[in-house]
């Protein structure tokens, strides 16, 4: 091999190596503009794929301090960093910093822990901005505003090292730090409603504070004063809070009832007593709500009263049952023998317990363990006696008797 020709072969060398070596640079140039692109807000990686834990961290990777944590998210929710224009998606565990807002949409909801026992949730179709007011305090009780456009739902603990204020409406409240429990929904295109279940908040005004109470609720309205506290309404009682249904094919309509007038309702049904995740979670106009298209299994519900926005506690849980029986109910016909003097003759039985029993037609009653008896008119000769059991849900069992009915003693 010649000293040009070797030279040559170097060079086609060198130059496969450096052309293999600008397309493994494209390629990451590449994926770094997808995960750009997927990620516009600019939010780390690493916080977006972090576990969740309750505690949050003092800092993250980049050395900002994170304020709260976003958990439980249903549906569509978005985030927007306090330093940007653009909207993301956001995702469970996300850390959320000062001037961080988050924006649900229909049906859809998020909950922002500040700690284990401090935490607000989102509504549907709500906005939320959260701001550090004491940034530059490392120690001490944290202070929060929270601007709510939209609905809202808050428990802080009684340790006292949070407080937050609430703006909404014009109005700014203030939580009375330590335990407390409360509510903000709209109230009209200008206006919200403000319902303390615990503790108390402080609404400034300008002629002063004005107390809300546990137990109490308030209007506050843009451009308004805002008025006195008044009692919240009382939760509805249920008319029959241990529901049971038994069905054979077609669930059936359910009717949920409690007493009360014609008004505003809030009603929850959910598989599980804390509603979480709520089935249904709907207001009505009347003290009933029918339900057509459940399946079978055990549900557990709830309402509450609404006056003028403002919406009281809810009542205590009922619980319904749907029971689908295909199977048809046990059903037994003593033995008497086949012939037997004609005359009175009383025949006894039992059946699946709940069940209906009928004798030749007629309904006869049983006791609790489904035993029943009934009297007969045997004639002379032949005599059917047909029994029919029914259970609740339609299904049916059948048994008969062909008697012979004797004119001579035994």
């Amino acid at each position: 091999m010649t000293g040009g020709s070797r030279a040559r072969r170097w060079a086609f060398l060198a130059a496969e190596a450096v052309g293999s070596l600008l397309l493994v640079l494209a390629l990451f140039w590449l994926f770094i503009l997808f995960l750009y692109a997927l990620f516009p807000s600019g939010t780390p990686l690493k916080e977006l794929m972090q576990s969740r834990t309750d505690q949050l961290p003092a800092r993250d990777a980049a050395g900002n301090r994170p304020e709260a944590a976003l958990k439980l998210l249903v549906r569509d929710v978005r985030f927007r960093r306090g330093n940007s224009v653009a909207w993301g998606g956001a995702r469970e565990g996300m850390l959320l910093y000062s001037h961080d807002a988050v924006q649900t949409f229909d049906r859809s909801e998020a909950t922002i822990t500040f700690s284990p026992s401090d935490l607000i949730q989102v509504g549907s179709n709500s906005l939320v901005l959260v701001t550090r007011l004491n940034e530059n305090v490392e120690t001490g009780p944290r202070s929060y505003r929270v601007q709510v456009d939209g609905e809202l739902r808050g428990t802080l603990s009684a340790s006292k090292t949070l407080r937050m204020e609430l703006a909404t409406a014009g109005h700014l409240a203030r939580i009375v730090p330590g335990a407390a429990k409360f509510r903000i929904t709209p109230n009209g295109d200008d206006g919200s409603s403000l319902a303390v279940y615990g503790g108390e908040a402080r609404v400034l005004g300008k002629h002063g504070v004005v107390r809300v109470p546990a137990s109490y609720g308030i209007t506050l309205r843009n451009g308004v004063s805002p008025g006195p506290a008044v009692p919240l309404p009382s939760p509805p009682p249920l008319k029959d809070d241990k529901l049971i249904y038994r069905y054979r094919l077609l669930p059936p309509k359910i009717r949920f009832a409690w007493g009360g007038e014609a008004g505003q309702y809030h009603f929850q049904l959910a598989r599980e007593p804390g509603f979480k995740r709520p089935l249904l979670d709907k207001n009505c106009p009347t003290p009933h709500l029918d339900a057509g298209t459940l399946e079978a299994g055990e549900y557990f519900w709830r309402v509450s009263r609404i006056e003028e926005g403002r919406e009281g506690a809810f009542s205590r849980v009922g619980r319904c049952r749907l029971l689908q029986l295909l199977k048809p109910p046990q059903l037994r016909i003593d033995a008497a023998g086949e012939q037997l003097p004609a005359g009175a003759f009383r025949l006894t039985g039992s059946a699946e317990p709940g069940s209906r029993t009928f004798v030749n037609g007629v309904e006869v009653a049983g006791d609790q363990e489904g035993k029943f008896s009934h009297e007969l008119q045997l004639k002379p000769g032949v005599n059917l006696v047909r029994v029919e059991a029914l259970d609740a849900a339609g299904n049916a069992s059948y048994a008969s008797r062909v008697l012979y009915g004797r004119t001579d003693a035994f």
